[in-house]
């Protein structure tokens, strides 16, 4: 009986083994058992067996209310139970406690539809009575009933599924016997038997047969869902099945021959994620057993990567500051990987996350023979405050990355391609324009700084020489004054007031020539400095074109609206500032204005990127940069000064006018401005060593 039970108030798994502890002794001492809880996967049967196997000797008889989320396997004994209930009966003829013990550890499936076709359990499922509502029967309740009118209810937050009894949950006891009690565990008895006779007026209930005919049950592909989705069934998405691109086989062959260990340096837009992906298919043959560490930049690439990792049959766990359970479940994910419940498992984080001590101690258990990490954009891992991202013990390792080298970092530069083992492979944007990435047009549009903006300009570049004069290259990067004083600088190009002005000319000609065409523009993408969106989207906005902001302050659900917006035309302009450098796709932009960028190469070969993805209908992209060149009056203001301004944009000129179709005509754009300052020999050099010039004289970044 129930009362010959010493029970505690609370049962915490910190501390008590809740299956051994509580559930095992309920189940041996009860005649009924009703529960309602929302996830109940078979896998809780073999835990419970003990408990489960003296209950059923005993003629016990246990009632489940579930949600309708359920897996397949789960869900196939289920319904084979019902409609084949005498071939069920005959398959297990289970004769004695030691039979149906060892049943229920070794074969729970098929001892689940035994248990359902000889009546010892009865399913019925919740769902709300509002079709319109999002929300799901979630009650974690169990209420266990002996032959001498007692009753225990325990309330808790531990589904019935293997991977529950090793969260860190608890649950609390209530006796019916007890004075203080008992009016609690009537409370919960009661709503409970309610509910079981379908009463409740938020949650209608329906039995197996019913459920059947309904066809409301949401396969799960897995015992083991990622506790990172909220809701729908995108974890039973079928594998995808990619034709790689020779390149991309390519790059997975250099890969394994580099020992698993690499960096895949390939032009943004050439499908790093998938090469990277498909290559986690071919380790996985290699290793049998394998966990998957995926690093990104962003909150945003959680998702992107996660609808990717699905279609290669990976269910990952997220870890960032927006999930707040991620140490308990991705610890628990990882002792069913160490006790053989799953031969992968898969965790994305981002790199904040990935570089603390908690992260590292979540993944402590990982075998590192058996471990892969994968870093996204992995020239950012690099950053100080973001090296402890990296697994020492990690023995696969893949990063990926347009550019791996870090802008004036060569300590982290280093630190990257050392921990990779170098890069493997490389596929630079030359190969890929033309028939993985769309041609383009680049037009550079020559705008000069108001007499106020370059007074100023001179002013911050003579304090810049002069802090620059006293101290060495290292120094000065640590250096928060002298990075202040670099910031107001680069901000007095970024934030130009005659780019505005000038955008809104072209726009308003592009504008007026769609019309007489009778068509209306679309895919229009435009970079402007932080502080000045707001202005561009209204000058934007009066033109009469439907327009959007797309910054840090949008929301992650609504970008996805916004972007889909944008593809359709329903939006013909997204008027962004840096959220769109890394990891979104934009394929449908036509047209991108560039009215701030960096002197940073990661910046600008990215935002390129982004721009040449292909597109259905087309054919060819346009960039607008909007350089900024000294005018005439800044000749005789100071010549040096105006020569520096010049250096400092032509790196990113040089860069995108070199695989342009117009190369020679948007070169002619800028000779005579060249020629008048002597620097007509710039154009002869490539990008990189342009960029190597600014670090030899010490231009140092503003990024």
């Amino acid at each position: 009986m129930l009362k010959s039970i010493e029970l505690l108030r609370v049962y915490d798994n910190s501390t008590n083994n809740i299956i051994d502890e509580l559930q095992n002794p309920l189940l041996e001492n009860s005649e009924k058992y009703l529960r309602g809880v929302g996830y109940f996967s078979s896998g809780w049967l073999r835990l419970a067996a003990r408990g489960l196997s003296e209950f059923i000797m005993k003629g016990g008889r246990a009632s489940f209310i579930v949600s309708p989320n359920m897996s397949s396997d789960d869900w196939t004994a289920m319904v084979e139970a019902k409609q084949n209930k005498e071939k069920v009966l005959s398959e297990h003829l289970l004769k004695n406690i030691e039979e149906i013990r060892e049943g229920l550890e070794n074969d729970t499936k098929n001892l689940l539809a035994w248990m359902i076709a000889f009546e010892i359990l009865d399913f019925k499922f919740a769902i709300p009575r509002d079709p319109n509502s999002i929300g799901e029967f979630h009650d974690k309740v169990g209420i266990f009933y002996d032959n001498f009118n007692d009753y225990v209810v325990t309330h808790g937050s531990m589904n019935d599924s293997f991977k529950g009894s090793f969260n860190g949950e608890s649950v609390s006891v209530f006796k019916s016997w007890d004075d203080i009690q008992k009016e609690y565990a009537k409370i919960h008895k009661d709503r409970m038997e309610s509910l079981w006779r379908d009463e409740d007026s938020q949650l209608e209930v329906f039995s197996i047969p019913d459920a059947i005919k309904k066809e409301f049950i949401k396969i799960r592909t897995e015992e083991y869902p990622p506790f990172s989705i909220a809701s729908g069934n995108l974890g039973s998405k079928k594998k995808k099945h990619y034709k790689l691109h020779g390149y991309q086989q390519e790059a997975i062959e250099a890969w394994k021959n580099s020992g698993y260990r690499g960096i895949f340096e390939m032009a943004t837009g050439t499908g790093k994620t998938i090469t990277s992906l498909s290559a986690v298919s071919e380790a996985k043959k290699y290793k049998r057993r394998l966990a998957i560490i995926i690093i990104v930049p962003y909150l945003h690439l959680l998702e992107q990567w996660y609808r990717n990792c699905v279609e290669f049959s990976l269910h990952p766990y997220f870890c960032s500051g927006n999930h707040a359970n991620w140490v308990i479940d991705v610890k628990t994910a990882i002792q069913d990987f160490n006790l053989g419940v799953t031969d992968s498992i898969c965790i994305i984080t981002v790199s904040r996350t990935a570089s603390t001590s908690r992260f590292h101690n979540a993944v402590d258990r990982l075998k590192g023979e058996e471990t892969l990490l994968i870093g996204d954009e992995v020239h950012g891992l690099g950053a100080k405050m973001l090296r402890e991202s990296l697994i020492p013990k990690a023995q696969l390792r893949l990063g990926l990355s347009a550019t791996p080298r870090r802008w004036l970092d060569d300590e982290g530069s280093d630190y990257i391609i050392n921990y990779f083992n170098g890069v493997c492979f490389e596929f630079p944007m030359e190969k890929a324009i033309g028939k993985f990435l769309t041609p383009y047009l680049y037009n550079p549009e020559l705008v000069s700084l108001t007499g106020s903006e370059y007074a100023n300009y001179i002013m911050l570049t003579e304090k810049i020489k002069r802090m620059a004069a006293t101290e060495d290259l290292k120094t000065l990067q640590k250096n928060e004054a002298f990075k202040i004083l670099l910031l107001k600088r680069a901000r007095v190009i970024s934030t130009a007031k005659n780019k505005i002005p000038r955008l809104i000319e072209i726009l308003k000609q592009l504008n007026d020539e769609a019309a007489e065409k009778g068509e209306s523009l679309s895919g229009i993408l435009i970079y402007c400095a932080a502080g000045t969106h707001g202005r561009v989207l209204k000058a934007v906005s009066d033109l009469g074109l439907r327009s959007h902001e797309f910054v840090h302050t949008v929301s992650l659900k609504e970008r996805e609206g916004l972007l889909s917006q944008f593809s359709d035309g329903a939006i013909q302009v997204l008027v962004a500032i840096k959220c769109l450098d890394e990891g979104v796709d934009v394929p449908s932009t036509r047209v991108a204005f560039i009215l701030a960028s960096s002197t940073n190469p990661k910046e600008f070969i990215q935002r390129r990127g982004r721009i040449l993805r292909l597109s259905e209908n087309k054919d060819i992209a346009t960039i607008y940069d909007f350089l900024v060149f000294p005018d005439d009056v800044s000749y005789n203001l100071d010549r040096d000064c105006s020569i520096g301004l010049i250096r400092r944009e032509m790196p990113r000129f040089s860069e995108f006018s070199s695989l342009a179709e117009n190369k020679y005509q948007a070169r002619g754009m800028v000779t005579n401005i060249l020629n008048k300052y002597g620097l007509l020999h710039l154009l002869d050099y490539k990008p990189w060593e342009l960029i190597k010039q600014i670090e030899e004289d010490s231009e140092i970044s503003e990024d």
